[in-house]
């Protein structure tokens, strides 16, 4: 005991020892990967920024190609008549609109003096350009600030972005010269920034929660994934909406963006996208682009914390092994504790365990015991019935077959005489088959055909029961042959279609219903008797006997019960309970599958099953 003691102590405080060690550990490479996470999340989002900053360049750039084209196909000799224009360019023209996926819906024509000439408006429903008045692209002209510096510099494939309505835009310029090399004026393509925003960069995938935003040189949003945030200055328009949020860290975020190039760095902010933004921790990168006269700020934000979750997971994997470990502690020191008090518990637990088994074993001995004597005493008291029952039918039978020699001439009284020799070697029949179940007797057994067989076995024994109980055969021909006892098949139906009968005695409303089918077995059941046994698995025909009645059904708790010796719900004049134990016996004799569906208030069918062979 002292041993066992002493390696529980040793246990504990190595256990102890190793759970400090552990949590030290813990702490600092929850630290040192927080740290690695973080710089390589935010070197990832540096080359997303830069590869967002070179798809916005490229686009850009293929949409003043786009314009470019246009230019250089279309019919501009006669520039002041539009109709004459769009009647000779509109096939360009609806080809251009398309191939900019509805990032905008207008495109007008300008001296080079800046004053409007003409204008076309496209709609996307439709897919048709038309002429529009002049006075719709004013506002394109009169909030484009760089205009003016595109007209001292012709050479810019794009203006400075601006605002309608908190809508940002961009214009694209195409200078238009005459054959003589002059500038006859100035193609101008306001571009729908937000459209082209939802284009490009709106499903821009990242592994964590996060978006890639543009920003002008005044910080205003220029491009953003929600509409109410484009126009906004990132600190004085968002106080305005949002009063008492803290902006302290996205000052410091501004002033670090305008005065660097590119840069990462981690400050506390909003999802904006969100309809009531929470405050988040997060990790940005960031990079100055220019895109003709504009000259913007790419920039990606992720959420900090989500891009540490597997660090927070590990920790709290960690937790959890080291409180399992604690907790194994604690179990071990209360085994030990319990340990000599269980052994007795237990040890008493297999002599009551054991002391029931022999119990049990005495009981069931005794009632095998009892069971056999009775079946004895059923044994020889059937035999000594049988006997003189015998004994009673054999001048029976001797002297009707010699009255109807005497009276053969006589055809009313031989009828009559039939009748009763059928009905006395009914009788002698009957009780040599009662034989079987009180001693051993020789078993004879031929191949038999099955319908033919049945169809006799029923139409005997239909002529027994009351005429009336409408008995309905349904009897399927060459169903092939069986190996058995002609007396054995006799039997089980006899017992069966009298079960029936005494079930349907209690209809008092309906009419009394037997019904005897006689069938293939089915795929499922077939299948399932060839695994049973070898002796079922070297046949491939199976035919299933069915006998229903329309009683009043089996209570679910008797159908097991049903099948035992002398058990009966019926009165001592009407059964001794051994008619379904007969049936049983054959079943077992010949290894047939026996089956019972039964349900209270709707009749009960049993199924017997047996293994053919071809007739043929």
């Amino acid at each position: 005991m002292k041993r066992t003691n002493r390696i529980v102590n040793i246990m504990i405080a190595a256990m102890t020892v190793f759970i400090v060690v552990s949590v030290f550990f813990a702490i600092q490479g929850f630290s040192i990967i927080r740290k690695t996470t973080t710089a390589s999340g935010q070197d990832f989002l540096l080359q997303s920024t830069e590869y967002v900053g070179k798809v916005i360049q490229l686009s850009m750039k293929n949409r003043h190609q786009a314009l470019n084209y246009l230019a250089i196909d279309g019919n501009l000799k006669n520039s002041d008549d539009p109709a004459t224009y769009l009647k000779n360019s509109a096939s360009s023209l609806n080809t251009f609109f398309e191939s900019l996926n509805n990032e905008t819906d207008a495109l007008f024509y300008i001296e080079p003096d800046g004053t409007p000439l003409y204008a076309f408006h496209w709609d996307a429903q439709e897919k048709q350009v038309t002429t529009a008045d002049i006075q719709t692209i004013r506002p394109f002209i009169s909030h484009d600030l760089s205009l003016k510096q595109l007209l001292d510099k012709p050479t810019a494939q794009n203006g400075d972005s601006y605002f309608i309505d908190k809508k940002a835009y961009v214009n694209f310029y195409q200078e238009i010269r005459t054959s003589a090399g002059t500038i006859d004026g100035y193609l101008i393509l306001p571009l729908n920034l937000e459209a082209f925003y939802k284009n490009f960069l709106q499903d821009f995938e990242l592994d964590y929660k996060g978006y890639p935003m543009i920003k002008d040189r005044s910080m205003t949003v220029v491009m953003h994934p929600v509409a109410q945030q484009v126009g906004l200055d990132i600190i004085n328009g968002r106080e305005e909406l949002y009063p008492d949020f803290d902006y302290s860290d996205l000052k410091r975020l501004e002033k670090y963006q305008l005065s660097h190039d590119s840069g990462k760095l981690t400050y506390k902010s909003y999802w904006w996208d969100e309809d009531t933004p929470t405050e988040v921790l997060k990790i940005s990168a960031f990079e100055w682009i220019d895109v003709g006269l504009a000259h913007w700020v790419v920039a990606i934000n992720a959420d900090y914390n989500e891009r540490n979750d597997d660090i927070i997971n590990f920790v709290i994997v960690l937790s959890f092994l080291l409180v399992l470990l604690l907790l194994l502690i604690i179990i071990c020191s209360l085994f030990i504790h319990n340990f000599r008090k269980k052994e007795t518990i237990e040890a008493e637990n297999r002599q009551l365990i054991e002391k029931q088994k022999q119990q049990k074993m005495q009981h069931q001995l005794e009632l095998e015991l009892y069971q056999r004597n009775k079946m004895e005493t059923v044994g020889l008291l059937t035999t000594s019935i049988v006997h003189d029952m015998n004994n009673f039918l054999t001048p029976i039978i001797g002297n009707t077959q010699l009255l109807l020699e005497e009276h053969g001439e006589d055809p009313v009284l031989k009828a009559d005489l039939e009748e009763i020799l059928h009905s006395a070697q009914k009788g002698k029949q009957l009780s040599s088959n009662v034989l079987r179940f009180s001693k051993p007797q020789k078993s004879v057994q031929e191949w038999i055909d099955i319908s033919a067989a049945i169809g006799v076995a029923t139409h005997l024994i239909g002529e027994i029961i009351p005429k009336k109980v409408q008995l309905t055969l349904s009897i399927q021909e060459n169903l092939g042959t069986t190996k058995l006892e002609e007396t054995d098949l006799q039997n089980l139906i006899y017992n069966l279609i009298t079960n029936a009968y005494q079930a349907t005695k209690e209809n008092t409303t309906n009419q009394q219903e037997i019904y005897v089918t006689v069938s293939p077995a089915s795929k499922e059941l077939t299948e399932q008797l060839k695994k049973t046994s070898y002796q079922m698995n070297q046949m491939n025909r199976f035919v299933t006997l069915e006998i229903s009645d329309n009683g009043p059904g089996i209570p679910t708790e008797l159908q097991e019960k049903i099948f035992e010796p002398f058990f009966t719900t019926k009165s001592a004049d009407e059964g001794t309970g051994l008619g379904l134990f007969a049936v049983t016996s054959i079943v077992a004799k010949y290894e047939w599958h026996l089956s019972l569906v039964s349900k209270e208030g709707q009749g009960t069918s049993f199924f017997i099953t047996f293994p053919a062979r071809s007739s043929e």
